[in-house]
């Protein structure tokens, strides 16, 4: 062959890989021209859990057709994130990593640590080829944590914060899911008449006093209002009428009988075993609930679940929705982000969703695809959402040191009675001026 068509030949050759490349769908075309790649993923999941069953049989699929790319997986647990980050500071390479997205966009992502997909989400598109993957996502999804208007996360696990309940102990007692929030009372009442403690906590697990908290001033005020609160550096907002009435809805919860006074002694997991031995009817939590009980509960269990009601006279809707998802984040610094946004974009992709929900029983962020069933009345509360708030109204991930030390943990203690509600209403006040003059 002449050298000038030989020239011709590769570059036009050059030219196609090029544009595979830059339409983000190239990682499985360059590799395999390349030598091995390893990626080096760290996930908050622990290896016996259903959800790193799922995503270990992902990872098989994907090595299996890209023979030149290998995934290592550390399972780390809950403590992810920090792990993750003393491994950075000790020049351990990472290149991508998962976490609850509330708490990696106010730690990771705000620290700089994250890569920027604005570029990646407008040119790239779904396994199939042709559907732009930022279309795929349910509504508010994948621009929850954005900061600056750029995107760091990719959402694939969509866990809400709904009262989870046993249907059958609602048959029993001839009750039905409330409407109102004089109606989720009267339903305490009729449940504590008929020997049932109506709903638990778990005292020494605040994150539940911090999903009350949340909702209780969603509905008083609107999603959005706390966050604004939050960041008044004069804490006067903290003097509004609707943060004494949360609190004194809360302590209700004792007087009415919705909580019976045992449980402030209680110790993870005694809330959840009282669920699973039937004597509690329901608790407020995460939607991963149902698909942590398997097998714990009996196998013809009946989950029922609604959105906290309305409140008379409140400016918040009862369809806003807390949304508690999951995330991919790819670092920075990754030695192959290409090859990493490949694989996430393989594991938000129809099949493997599918597989997320058959095997770990949790919710996902991709359209279209039915969750378990236990879970049927939290993606309803998920499509028919008229807005998402994040933990806290989207606090912690603004602010966890705020969050957890001038906000959740007071109100925890309120609603433990240790402290009434006018002083927990006055500590919010003074603690909200005192943390800014300090930060």
């Amino acid at each position: 062959m002449p050298r000038m068509k030989v020239l011709s030949v590769l570059l036009s050759v050059c030219l196609c890989l090029a544009f595979v490349s830059s339409s983000g769908m190239g990682a499985v075309s360059r590799t395999q021209a390349q030598d091995q790649v390893e990626l080096v993923y760290w996930s908050m999941w622990t290896a016996d859990e259903l959800q790193a069953k799922a995503i270990t049989e992902s990872i098989a699929e994907y090595e299996a057709a890209n023979p030149n790319i290998k995934i290592n997986v550390v399972w780390n647990g809950r403590q992810n994130q920090t792990m993750l980050r003393q491994a950075i500071n000790a020049g351990t390479p990472v290149d991508f990593m998962d976490q609850d997205a509330d708490q990696v966009a106010g730690g990771m992502v705000a620290a700089g640590l994250g890569l920027e997909l604005n570029e990646w989400l407008d040119t790239t598109t779904d396994m199939d080829g042709s559907t732009p993957i930022k279309d795929i996502f349910a509504p508010g999804t994948l621009h929850m944590f954005d900061r600056d208007g750029k995107t760091y996360l990719v959402p694939y696990i969509y866990n809400t914060a709904l009262f989870f309940y046993n249907k059958d102990i609602y048959d029993q007692v001839g009750i039905s899911e409330p409407t109102t929030w004089e109606g989720f009372l009267q339903n305490c009442e009729a449940l504590s008449e008929a020997g049932y403690i109506p709903m638990t906590l778990e005292p020494d697990h605040r994150g539940f006093f911090g999903f009350w908290l949340a909702y209780m001033m969603s509905r008083l005020k609107g999603a959005g209002w706390m966050y604004e609160a939050a960041f008044d550096e004069t804490g006067e907002m903290w003097n509004d009428p609707a943060v004494l009435q949360a609190a004194q809805m809360f302590q209700s919860f004792w007087d009415r009988g919705c909580l019976v006074e045992e449980n402030k002694g209680w110790r993870y997991p005694q809330g959840h075993s009282s669920i699973i031995a039937e004597e509690t009817a329901g608790i407020l939590t995460g939607s991963w609930l149902p698909g942590s009980l398997i097998g714990s509960v009996r196998d013809d269990f009946r989950w029922g679940s609604f959105n906290i009601p309305a409140v008379e006279g409140g400016e918040g809707d009862a369809s806003e929705l807390m949304a508690l998802v999951l995330s991919y984040m790819v670092l920075k610094d990754s030695q192959h982000p290409a090859e990493s946004l490949d694989f996430i974009r393989f594991m938000v992709s129809e099949a493997q969703q599918r597989k997320m929900v058959e095997v770990a029983g949790v919710g996902v962020t991709r359209l279209g695809i039915d969750w378990p069933e236990p879970l049927r009345g939290a993606q309803a509360a998920a499509e028919n959402a008229s807005a998402l708030f994040a933990e806290g109204d989207g606090v912690a991930a603004a602010n966890a040191e705020y969050w957890v030390s001038v906000l959740r943990d007071p109100f925890a203690e309120m609603a433990l009675g240790q402290t009434t509600p006018e002083e927990w209403q006055q500590k919010m006040v003074e603690g909200t001026k005192e943390f800014w003059q300090n930060n």
